[in-house]
């Protein structure tokens, strides 16, 4: 049974609900102001062919190819039917974003009020998923939507699974809603350990006979936790003695991330092995693990909240290779609830100790702490309005994140801030003299300001560290082309096809010159090569028409 707090509490329920969703939209809703950012955007929304049609062919094809670093079709489904209907306004895209967290939000109220005792313990961890600034980027960059969309689904499965437990039908609408979460970001993986976690809380129940039921999820989550290993080519190789300290350090970053949320950054630079903070933040974690064990074993909503906290964060602490980033704000989104869970559980038991006086100073520094977060993200939102500005923050926090500069260079080119972007490169190939990305956007703005001579030297520069980059032998290309040595531009835009097939730009281009030749046969399959790798092309698909006719 309930205390007594819960009970009288329940009516207040939709009346806290409200103010939750109230602050999260305060606090998340200068995003709808942003544009794109020139980080993953361009590939998963503003270039990718997958998203461009909306048909049974194209759902197929989304659903059956793995998109760039893993399998995650139902994100890449969402951002079909946003094209479908908006095409590239980047305000519905964040408006979806937006939406999703303030359900994920709700979703979090629902299954603490389901798991915990005392509706405002419950008010406060919804409140602080809400509006919690480390959440900013999970939600502001729409490349991320994987993060939102799978919490939805997997928030959607705990609820379906606590409801179960109390008598309803619903274990094959939590298992339903495990594979929408698997397929929109195989992150996922973690929820049948959820599952036992909150058998542990709620009944205590341990034996292996009483957890068959939990076999389809962990056959499931199997399954794609190997898709999730043989997506992650692109990992940080890092030798055993960091590998063992640094989820470690990890987990103790992200602690004091969610505890002091006043300096996040879009990139964090490579663990400072060697460094003391390092040491300290792994040693500091162990030690916390060893006093939790040792004073909260038997405690359950505390273990339940630590417990949650590391299990969310598992894939992703580098026990195991796992992408390039050793840490992100966005590894927090889920795992930030277990925090929250031991935070809010254990003022609920301070503030049954204070005495009325300082329970009005608690109320005053609760009321300060809210606030100061609402602002705080509101602020790490403003940070995510362009590349520029992200860019910008980012290497203000950490100045030595390379791709941090290398990414406002291209910023201040897509915002055709074209000296300040002369300024940015050359100061990137001071540092990273070997990155092929510098020479071919110094080549770029010299197109830009007709300067075709230094614009070939710097296509040159590019392609001797870098012989398959498509668009710098595609716009080698163009330049041979206006001299007038169609054959050799011809040779560029061949040599650009054959290392990526799918480079719609140089097939178009060898479609123009065999047009130019009038060898119409040879336009129409250099067209149609176009057309089936960009199928939203519509002047090309209207041009091969009018070919086709002739």
């Amino acid at each position: 049974m309930k205390p007594k707090e819960n009970q009288s509490g329940k009516g207040f329920f939709p009346v806290l609900l409200f103010l939750v969703l109230l602050f999260t939209w305060t606090a998340t809703s200068p995003c709808l102001k942003n544009g794109f950012i020139n980080w993953d955007e361009t590939k998963y929304i503003i270039r990718n062919p997958k998203i461009k049609t909306l048909s049974l062919e194209s759902v197929k094809t989304i659903f059956s190819t793995s998109d760039l670093t893993m399998y995650s079709p139902l994100s890449t489904l969402s951002y079909a039917l946003e094209y479908h209907v908006a095409g590239l306004n980047p305000k519905i895209y964040h408006m979806t974003s937006l939406l999703l967290h303030l359900f994920n939000t709700a979703l979090v109220m629902v299954l603490a009020q389901l798991l915990l005792n005392g509706v405002w313990t419950v008010f406060f961890i919804a409140l602080l998923f809400g509006i919690h600034p480390a959440h900013v980027e999970s939600v502001a960059w729409a490349a991320e939507r994987k993060d939102v969309l799978y919490a939805f689904f997997y928030l959607s499965s705990l609820i379906a699974y606590a409801l179960r437990l109390n008598g309803a039908k619903t274990y094959l609408l939590s298992l339903a809603f495990f594979i929408c979460a698997l397929l929109a970001k195989p992150m996922a993986i973690t929820l049948p350990i959820a599952l036992l976690l909150i058998d542990y809380l709620k009944s205590g129940q341990t034996e292996l006979r009483q957890q068959m039921n939990k076999i389809p999820f962990f056959i499931l989550a199997v399954i794609f936790a190997a898709t999730l290993l043989h997506s992650s080519s692109d990992t940080l190789v890092m030798s055993g003695w960091k590998r063992l300290i640094t989820p470690l350090y990890n987990l103790g970053f992200y602690i004091y991330t969610l505890i002091w949320p006043f300096n996040l950054s879009a990139m964090y630079v490579s663990v400072p092995g060697g460094k003391p903070v390092f040491y300290a933040f792994a040693a500091g974690t162990l030690t916390g693990i060893g006093l939790l064990w040792k004073y909260f074993r038997h405690d359950k909503e505390i273990f339940f909240g630590a417990s949650f906290f590391i299990i969310m964060l598992l894939p992703v602490l580098q026990f195991f290779p796992f992408g390039p980033v050793i840490s992100a704000d966005r590894y927090t989104y889920l795992s930030s609830i277990g925090v929250f869970i031991i935070g809010a559980v254990c003022a609920r038991r301070i503030w049954r100790r204070l005495s009325p006086a300082f329970r009005n100073i608690a109320i005053i520094c609760a009321i300060g702490a809210v606030l100061t977060l609402t602002v705080t993200a509101r602020v790490r939102c403003a940070a995510w309005k362009d590349g520029v500005s992200l860019w910008n923050d980012t290497l203000q926090k950490q100045p030595l994140a390379a791709s941090a500069l290398l990414n406002l260079c291209g910023a201040y080119i897509q915002a055709n801030m074209n000296n300040e972007a002369e300024l940015c490169l050359s100061e990137a190939i001071r540092l990273y003299p070997k990155n092929d990305n510098n020479y071919y956007n110094l080549g770029f703005l010299s197109v830009r300001n007709k300067e075709f001579g230094k614009a070939e030297e710097y296509f040159v520069q590019t392609l001797s560290i870098s012989p398959c980059h498509t668009p710098a032998l595609n716009n080698m290309g163009n330049i041979y082309l206006l001299k007038g040595e169609t054959t050799k531009a011809a040779q560029y835009y061949t040599k650009a096809t054959e290392c990526d097939d799918a480079y719609s730009a140089a097939y178009l281009n060898l479609g123009k010159l065999a047009l130019s030749r009038k060898d119409t046969s040879k336009a129409i399959f250099f067209y149609e090569k176009a057309l089936l790798s960009d199928p939203s092309d519509k002047e090309t698909r209207t041009r091969l028409k009018t070919l086709r006719k002739i």
